[in-house]
């Protein structure tokens, strides 16, 4: 026989651990030993955005935690992130919020993130403070700041560079040498000829005697004179190259040979020396796992198109995106289930 339950057993007090029902192999759970620490270096730094008068700001902490919540799971608005960690308990849990804490509005998370926060330039500083940085002609300067940033900020120096042919021009691959980087990068190469055309690589390069040598014994020479800031060429004699049997497999359309020269040849020639080693084979296959990362922001973090506004919003997303991505493999790498503490503990 059934019948309405006419007994209220509810209880006016539980006693509720957030701490307990959080899995121990929870993403945020593995996160945040590592914020934690990260967190307690840049306290500092994020003290002048605390505030004692005036109308009640948002913890700085708080709002770095919340935005690598919404960075890890794809919650790319401030209203639905709000909400999202008001209702769930991981998240809560991750941000240090208790069930009775109350969860920022989402105008003022809004207008705290894009006015102070975005001042403050403290999201490039997480950011440098969780990932080791190892980019035509742009993208080559953007490289050589970053590896002189990397150095000078965080004291980091790489042993290689790995990038694609873009970066294997003469003049960007002899200062990576010079800086004693080893360039595991393909050479940028346009001697390439026709079929059946005999290439540079057909003649010897005479290094005491600065000539080219070709097939047929003949010298190719040159004035010094130094073209575009980077080619010098090499020309062969027409009286050479006219009798010459090898005329139409060398220079069918003209009267005699040239071939051009980098200024940097012998940084291009150390850096083909290094193609084809077991170290460069490993430094190509790494490299690929760059490009997934871009693939992984738009597939796991909604990350198809920018939201924010002008250089600064897209520099914020990056480095929000960035930190995320940077944390999740630190703790892909670093975290134990043994060696897990609770929060209090590393406060």
């Amino acid at each position: 026989m059934m019948g309405r339950q006419t007994v209220d057993q509810s209880q006016l007090f539980y006693l509720f651990n957030l701490e307990e029902h959080i899995p121990a192999d929870h993403l945020l759970r593995r996160l945040n030993p590592i914020v934690t620490r990260l967190l307690v270096d840049l306290r500092e730094k994020l003290a002048p955005f605390y505030s004692d008068i005036g109308r009640p700001s948002i913890d700085p902490e708080l709002m770095i935690r919340m935005l690598i919540v919404g960075y890890c799971y794809g919650i790319r608005f401030e209203r639905r992130l709000c909400e999202e960690v008001k209702l769930h308990l991981g998240y809560r849990w991750f941000c240090r919020l208790e069930l009775d804490d109350k969860v920022p509005d989402h105008s003022t998370f809004s207008v705290n993130r894009h006015g102070r926060f975005r001042d403050s330039d403290i999201f490039r500083q997480v950011f440098e403070a969780v990932v080791t940085p190892a980019r035509t002609y742009d993208e080559v300067a953007a490289t050589k700041t970053m590896i002189k940033r990397t150095d000078e900020r965080l004291g980091l120096k790489p042993e290689r560079l790995a990038a694609d042919t873009t970066y294997g021009t003469g003049k960007f691959l002899h200062w990576v040498i010079g800086t004693g980087i080893t360039p595991h990068i393909p050479v940028w190469d346009m001697s390439k000829r026709e079929e059946g055309i005999l290439s540079r690589a057909d003649f010897t390069f005479d290094r005491q005697r600065d000539l080219y040598i070709c097939p047929q014994g003949k010298f190719l020479r040159t004035t010094g004179a130094v073209h575009d800031g980077r080619t010098i060429v090499y020309r062969a004699s027409a009286r050479d190259c006219g009798p010459c049997a090898l005329k139409l497999k060398c220079t069918p359309n003209m009267t005699f040979r040239k071939i051009p020269r980098d200024v940097h040849e012998d940084a291009r020639d150390a850096t083909r020396a290094l193609m084809g080693t077991p170290e460069f084979v490993k430094s190509r296959n790494e490299r690929k796992k760059v490009e997934m990362r871009f693939a992984h922001l738009k597939t796991h973090h909604g990350f198809e198109r920018m939201r924010l506004r002008g250089l600064s919003g897209a520099r914020d997303e990056f480095h929000l995106a960035a930190i995320v991505q940077n944390l999740k493999t630190l703790a892909n790498y670093i975290w134990r289930p043994w060696l897990n503490v609770p929060a209090a503990c590393l406060a």
